[in-house]
């Protein structure tokens, strides 16, 4: 209930404040800046309508928000205000950089002779426009920055603080970096560009606001990620999932990039090598692209590939080896889909050279470089990325055995194996549906070289699904080799204090979990065993409670792991407990497996708000990642 209400009071602060703080921009605006097309009458009014609105709006809840802090400890502490007040710095923040920006931006177009609406951003503001927000934002972030620090000196428990201070600024550092790359794409096409027979200045378009980006990402990101990286000496900062995310994202995205931008500059060089007639320039302007967007790629790739190593070194060896997983095979996959497309492609330019379906020129030759292009990128990709997991996973050692049994693993493996199912389904289907039409007479252009496109599509999908099913039947009978070791040599012992029910039940679990483990069910009337040779007992709750003398010497001197079940127990309440006692049981010897294993009995969860945290900076990143896609993609269009 408090939390729904701090919602509420931090929410409409939050809005009411956006709608005063840009009323009074745009009442400053209609008096230093009016608009000429909007008549001055029509600016104030909708100026004032916003600023009456809104102000004692936000001056009630922020009032109230603001004594719920100063009253309660936990309102001052909670995750909401942290999200408030930094949300608050970034809103405030963002248009200051952004009519630096467009202000900078008109600038450089005017010193190099160009139109002024031809800038990225505000091409038809004023100057005056871009002051009045930088001031009016800037106001409000002198007086939030002071909320902040008060916060950080009087919080008694700053976590919450420190989770979205931490996204906050990887925040910045991804938006810094997003402007410095393109930037750097800005000026790279300027200098690739030769110009031909058309007309136009926009090559100094690009270099102006090439300039523009650099003048503003430049020490943006040099601030921001300096900042970033001082606080690595704080508690929690060097091994946080929010760095190993965002480094992990940065130097996969590089490298993908990069691989990409080279598999384009492989394909023009081959067709070129193939005899395409084209000229210098023609071929400059057409590596302009994947050249422009790859170099700063290549920066990013290299630049924090090295700090995702660096920061893997100093984690715990099994978080070591599972976020260097995912990162080779997310690459592995990347480099199989690369493969199998590029194989494709070549055997269907065979099949349409052997069936004389065309005849040599510019699109065979287009379709062969396309295939080499995308085989050679793909395959050595594939092969370094794939080697390293599947020599690991053949491993008879204790590594070998986790990394088979990864989610990763699994899960890249299950990925392929749907994605061979569904596509050898559907080739097959579309080479039945072709031979169907010519026996019953259906008249197609070409249905033989179809038919066998579907054919050698469906083959390629058979072949996939078969080599990736034999390495998971493999991977499961190692698995089941070597676990079934662990479990014989992990006895366990049940203390069993009343009918017999709890130990017939903690058995059958125990069995159900493995069958080689060994596992002894003792009634506490027989007394307790004279050599502890377990390596885990389990202790339903009520022997627990009232345990005989007998049993609690034993208990004190056993040396393996102690379980106790929350078995009813009446006069009892078991607070975070399961509410019935046979999913208890079935906890139990699921830990009891994983201990046997030689993982951790229960694995420590992570809080409500910190996958609150997860899911904002994922939303706040997504634009990002988009405009970028959307930059890369351009260029492949070009």
């Amino acid at each position: 209930m408090r939390t729904v209400r701090r919602l509420y009071f931090y929410a409409v602060a939050f809005i009411s404040l956006e709608v005063v703080l840009w009323g009074l921009i745009n009442l400053a605006r209609t008096t230093f800046a009016p608009d000429i097309v909007v008549s001055p009458a029509e600016q104030l009014a909708r100026a004032l309508s916003l600023v009456f609105v809104g102000v004692p709006v936000f001056t009630l809840h922020w009032v109230v928000a603001q004594r719920h802090a100063a009253q309660d400890e936990e309102e001052h502490s909670s995750a909401v205000r942290a999200v408030f007040l930094y949300g608050v710095l970034l809103a405030t923040f963002l248009p200051i950089v952004q009519n630096i920006w467009a202000l900078l931006n008109r600038l450089l177009l005017q010193a190099f002779g160009l139109a002024t609406n031809l800038a990225m951003l505000g091409g038809n503001q004023s100057p005056a426009d871009n002051i009045i927000a930088i001031l009016m934002n800037g106001m409000v972030v002198a007086y939030f920055l002071t909320v902040v620090r008060r916060d950080w000196k009087t919080v008694k428990t700053p976590d919450m603080l420190a989770d979205v201070r931490r996204l906050y600024r990887y925040l910045w550092v991804i938006y810094a970096l997003g402007l410095l790359i393109t930037g750097i794409y800005q000026i790279l096409s300027f200098i690739f560009y030769v110009p031909g027979e058309e007309i136009g200045t926009s090559s100094h378009v690009w270099l102006a606001n090439g300039l523009t980006l650099l003048l503003i990402s430049v020490p943006l990101w040099i601030f921001t990620w300096q900042t970033v990286q001082h606080s690595l000496q704080e508690t929690g900062e060097q091994d946080s999932y929010l760095r190993l995310g965002t480094l992990y994202l940065l130097s996969l995205g590089g490298a993908v990039v990069v691989l990409t931008s080279a598999g384009l500059i492989l394909n023009l060089i081959l067709r070129l090598v193939f005899g395409e007639a084209t000229t210098f320039g023609e071929v400059m302007n057409r590596l302009r692209g994947p050249l422009s967007i790859g170099i700063p790629f290549a920066g990013i790739w290299a630049y924090y590939g090295g700090w995702f190593k660096r920061t893997l070194e100093n984690l715990e060896e099994i978080r070591q080896a599972g976020a260097r997983r995912l990162y080779f095979y997310v690459l592995a996959l990347i480099g199989l889909a690369a493969t199998f497309m590029g194989v494709f492609m070549l055997l269907s330019f065979i099949l349409d050279l052997g069936l004389a379906r065309q005849i040599w020129g510019e699109s065979l030759r287009s379709n062969l470089a396309a295939a080499l292009a995308t085989l050679l990128a793909g395959l050595p990709l594939w092969l370094l990325a794939w080697g390293p997991m599947q020599g690991e996973a053949m491993s008879a050692a204790e590594a070998g055995d986790h990394a088979r049994r990864s989610v990763v693993r699994k899960a890249y493996l299950y990925l392929v194996l749907f994605a061979s199912v569904i596509g050898g389904m559907g080739s097959a289907g579309a080479a039945i549906y072709q031979a169907l039409n010519a026996l019953l007479g259906e008249s197609q252009l070409d249905v033989l070289g179809e038919f066998l496109d579907s054919v050698q599509l469906f083959i390629l999908f058979t072949l996939l699904l078969a080599y990736h099913l034999y390495i998971l039947q493999r991977d499961n009978k190692q698995s089941v080799r070597a676990l079934g070791i662990k479990h014989s040599q992990f006895p366990v012992l049940v203390f069993e204090a009343g009918d017999g029910t709890f130990g017939a039940a903690m058995q059958a679990a125990l069995q159900k979990q493995s069958t080689r483990l060994p596992v002894q069910v003792q009634p506490i009337s027989e007394g307790v065993p004279q050599e502890a040779v377990f390596k885990a007992v389990i202790v339903p709750a009520n022997l627990a409670l009232n345990p005989p003398e007998a049993l609690r010497l034993w208990l004190r001197e056993f040396n393996g792991t102690r379980l106790i079940v929350p078995f009813e127990t009446p006069g009892w309440m078991w607070v975070c407990a399961p509410a019935k006692s046979l999913h208890a049981i079935e906890q139990t010897a699921a830990a009891i497996r994983q201990l046997a294993e030689g993982g951790k009995a229960r694995a420590e969860g992570v809080s409500g708000w910190m996958i609150l945290v997860y899911v904002l900076a994922g939303l706040a990143v997504l634009p990002i990642l988009f405009s970028l896609l959307g930059l890369f993609f351009s260029v492949i269009a070009d």
